[in-house]
């Protein structure tokens, strides 16, 4: 059976805790009862609970010092604490609020606040829970990509180029054409074409249509080379 949350309520009374964990259960929750400061660390050490309400008059380890203690611990330290007051005095709150604390219930409970409150600070603990899982997703995507583009292939310092056929040299003393070797050390595609240049030399008898133009743009008068004769039937041309 699912429940809507674990709670830890802590609370030298007797009565106070049964009413608290009657009420928490009976709308669903998973309620672990502690009567002292000490039982309530040793169960927040144990396994740490989504909410903790706490009283503040206990003996011994007050609540003021339980929760000072829970916030000094990286395990504990982001459990949302409602504090469990007799008394409504301000300085009270403030001190608590210093403390950590997200919220105050004073005491005799009403049922609906008691449940409202729990219920708002459960929701605003699990989603700050699902934005720290999403940052440290990011963050694990941010690294994944950082190390993606420290890999990216570059070309850089010298190059040893043949000054006659214009073969390059790679690390392994292996001579390779230009395109090779930059397909090969680089992320680059070569498609192939003819400059205006070897155009002209290649292929005299096209027109060309203006500067810049590829081969594609050309118009051809003659065709580049004469058409072979079809042989007759006996083979001869």
């Amino acid at each position: 059976m699912t429940h809507k949350g674990t709670l830890l309520v802590v609370d030298d009374t007797s009565a106070n805790l049964k009413l608290l964990a009657d009420i928490l259960s009976a709308e669903g929750y998973q309620v672990r009862p502690a009567d002292s400061g000490e039982l309530a660390l040793a169960a927040v050490a144990a396994n740490p609970p989504e909410l903790l309400l706490l009283d503040i008059r206990m003996p011994g380890l007050d609540g003021f010092e339980v929760c000072r203690r829970l916030k000094a611990q990286p395990e504990s330290r982001n459990i949302p604490i409602i504090f469990i007051s007799a008394f409504g005095e301000n300085a009270e709150r403030v001190e608590g609020l210093k403390l950590g604390a997200v919220d105050f219930i004073t005491k005799p409970f009403h049922r609906e606040e008691l449940l409202a409150r729990v219920q708002t600070h459960l929701e605003l603990r699990r989603l700050h829970v699902r934005l720290e899982e999403q940052a440290a997703d990011l963050q694990g995507r941010n690294a994944e990509l950082a190390a993606a583009l420290a890999n990216v292939k570059s070309l850089t310092g010298l190059l040893p180029i043949c000054a006659g056929c214009k073969k390059i040299r790679d690390d392994m003393g292996y001579w390779s054409r230009v395109e090779t070797y930059i397909e090969k050390n680089s992320d680059a595609t070569f498609t192939h074409g003819l400059c205006p240049d070897c155009l002209n030399r290649l292929y005299p008898d096209l027109e060309e249509s203006g500067p810049g133009d590829s081969v594609h743009n050309a118009t051809c008068t003659t065709p580049p080379h004469p058409a072979t004769p079809r042989p007759d039937a006996q083979g001869k041309r």
